[in-house]
């Protein structure tokens, strides 16, 4: 479900998503967007109104100095925005073996790399999940461009609410098109990508959901609770909609 931010092109709700078995994720548990930076102030008094009351910053670990800054930019709430702030690391820029597999490839802005990323490091996921389970909702999750750090984290929370592959991968490509606007060519990029790796967002999707088995949670040390929780934020059992 899209969201008129002023300032923002990828902001959207987690609701409205396919769910295996039928039916849909129910709106104002969990948002996505770019970077609220770009927010007007008109734009944080629509996300105020909204209800936000937790904002996540997924972020790169492992970096120093200016590549820290650049890839982490901190949000700065207006005074008179009552919302929490997280900053949580799921990747680790300091892994060369990852970085020269797909940051140096180009391929870190598709979701080729979502399986190596959570087969990886799920203990940084896994953190991520319980701190997610744990925020007061509506939570707003974010990165700079709202597209792969947020990509994975949503495709987290939504496989564990049940939702179907086929749409994980259609939310995963609104990314892409929304950012049109602000990066032209951003849609061709991706598929050019995908093209020439012979695959498809879809299978790539896949690919990582099947990595998030009963034994990679555990491996991940979410907490027996949290699958529970983030189902029933998304099924509606705790939340409205907005």
């Amino acid at each position: 479900m899209k969201l008129d931010w002023s300032g923002l092109v990828n902001a959207r709700d987690l609701g409205g998503i396919p769910l295996e078995g039928g039916g849909y994720t129910v709106a104002g548990a969990f948002a996505r967007s770019d970077h609220p930076l770009m927010l007007t102030p008109t734009g944080w008094e629509q996300l105020a109104s909204y209800g936000i009351r937790t904002i996540v910053s997924l972020e790169t670990g492992g970096l120093e100095g200016e590549a820290a800054l650049r890839a982490n930019r901190p949000v700065e709430v207006p005074e008179g925005i009552s919302a929490e702030l997280l900053r949580l690391p799921i990747e680790d820029g300091s892994d060369d073996d990852f970085m020269e597999r797909w940051a140096r490839t180009g391929l870190w802005a598709t979701p080729l790399y979502f399986k190596d990323a959570l087969e990886r490091w799920p203990d940084l996921y896994g953190s991520a999940l319980n701190a997610f389970a744990d925020a007061e909702r509506p939570v707003l999750l974010h990165c700079g461009r709202g597209h792969d750090r947020t990509g994975i984290m949503s495709l987290l929370l939504l496989t564990l609410a049940g939702a179907t592959a086929e749409g994980i991968a259609e939310d995963y490509l609104l990314s892409a098109r929304n950012l049109q606007a602000r990066e032209p060519g951003a849609a061709e990029k991706l598929d050019t990508a995908l093209q020439r790796a012979d695959t498809t967002a879809l299978e790539s999707i896949q690919a990582a959901m099947a990595v998030v088995t009963d034994d990679w949670l555990g491996a991940a040390g979410v907490m027996e609770e949290v699958p529970a929780i983030i189902k029933s934020s998304l099924l509606g059992a705790e939340t409205q909609s907005f």
